[in-house]
């Protein structure tokens, strides 16, 4: 089996769509992808050892250090959120594929925490497995962790079995809050008790009309026939948990609000305060994500919620999956400030 120039396996395929990623090779992209990152000198952060891993060391008022984490294929999710008044350290695995215990590690070690380091990744079994070990090591060398795994996914399990969701594009406005927190010199079991509650007091959905394509062999990762749309994808390239008819942004974002909603309430957290992200998930246009986050001021407006916080854009996608995402964090007087501390990284900003 050879490859072509995509890197893709030339393997006849029956419906293989007609499209190329720019990369040299598939199991190359990541450490390729982490060369532009470094690239990027408006935040000096560097590289850890050997391992796609970044630091950046001038958070210095912590005693609480945040390092997150998970596959590659969400950029600009992970590494490019890593920056003053955002994560410590970050580490990527290959596509689609949980980090390294030895990197996360690698990771914890670099960041150099007074009082702990707190692991923030996405609810995935990968992830969970691999930042577990790490944890276990991390202790055993002396080094306090705690996990927050990021569950905002209300299609991946009921609001009961929230602790089972998946995390999605919710994870950016997690971690924001976490690291405002730490920024403000709290305990190590303040900055936790922070992250654990804007993990519960935050929702996402996400539908898409394409697929993501695998990088490996070209194929879409699973089939949508033309004129359907999946509901409640995850960002590996898995499916929905719903297919429908395709719909307009006109009358998909209401039927996905009142989901949201309807959700806040099962888990009596009634939305009263918002701040929305609309995340690209890899192939959608701005201009479709412009005409979507109208659609989501319009229905917050009519239900007379306060939005005191809205972006638009790609931060955490799904290779070229041509779909969007809906994330909001029920804010309060505690959380909202820290959403709103400063930030820079490649990923988000907020100045």
């Amino acid at each position: 089996m050879t490859r072509n120039e995509a890197g893709c396996k030339n393997e006849p395929h029956a419906g293989t769509p007609n499209m190329r990623y720019f990369i040299s090779h598939p199991e190359t992209a990541a450490e390729e992808a982490l060369a532009g990152i470094l690239s990027l000198t408006n935040v000096p952060v560097r590289r850890v050892d050997q391992h796609s891993a970044v630091v950046y060391g001038e958070n210095s008022k912590r005693k609480t250090k945040i390092v997150i984490g998970g596959g590659s294929g969400h950029e600009p999710l992970f590494l490019g959120l890593v920056g003053p008044g955002l994560a410590d350290g970050a580490v990527a695995g290959q596509v689609f594929a949980a980090p390294t215990p030895d990197a996360i590690l690698a990771v914890v070690q670099e960041v150099g925490a007074p009082e702990g380091v707190l692991l923030v990744y996405g609810n995935y079994s990968g992830d969970v497995l691999n930042f577990g070990v790490a944890a276990d090591d991390a202790a055993k060398i002396g080094v306090k962790t705690a996990e927050i795994r990021v569950h905002d996914d209300i299609a991946s399990a009921s609001a009961s079995e929230m602790e089972d969701r998946r995390g999605i594009s919710g994870d950016i406005f997690v971690i924001k809050v976490i690291s405002a927190a730490a920024d403000l010199g709290m305990p190590f079991r303040e900055v936790l008790r922070v992250g654990e509650k804007i993990n519960f007091q935050t929702r996402s959905l996400g539908v898409a009309s394409q697929a993501a394509t695998s990088i490996d062999t070209c194929r879409p990762m699973f089939e949508l026939p033309d004129g359907e749309m999946e509901i409640g994808m995850g960002l590996h390239g898995e499916m929905g948990v719903q297919r429908s008819s395709y719909e307009p942004a006109k009358s998909i974002v209401p039927r996905m609000m009142e989901m949201l909603l309807a959700d806040f309430e099962q888990s009596k957290l009634p939305l009263s305060r918002a701040a929305i992200m609309i995340n690209g998930l890899g192939s959608t246009t701005v201009l479709e994500l412009l005409v979507i986050s109208g659609f989501v001021r319009n229905f917050l407006d009519r239900h007379s919620i306060p939005v005191v916080h809205q972006v638009v854009g790609e931060f955490a996608t799904s290779l070229d999956m041509a779909g969007f995402s809906i994330s909001i964090s029920q804010l309060d007087e505690e959380l909202e400030p820290l959403l709103f501390a400063k930030c820079q990284s490649f990923c988000y900003t907020k100045r």
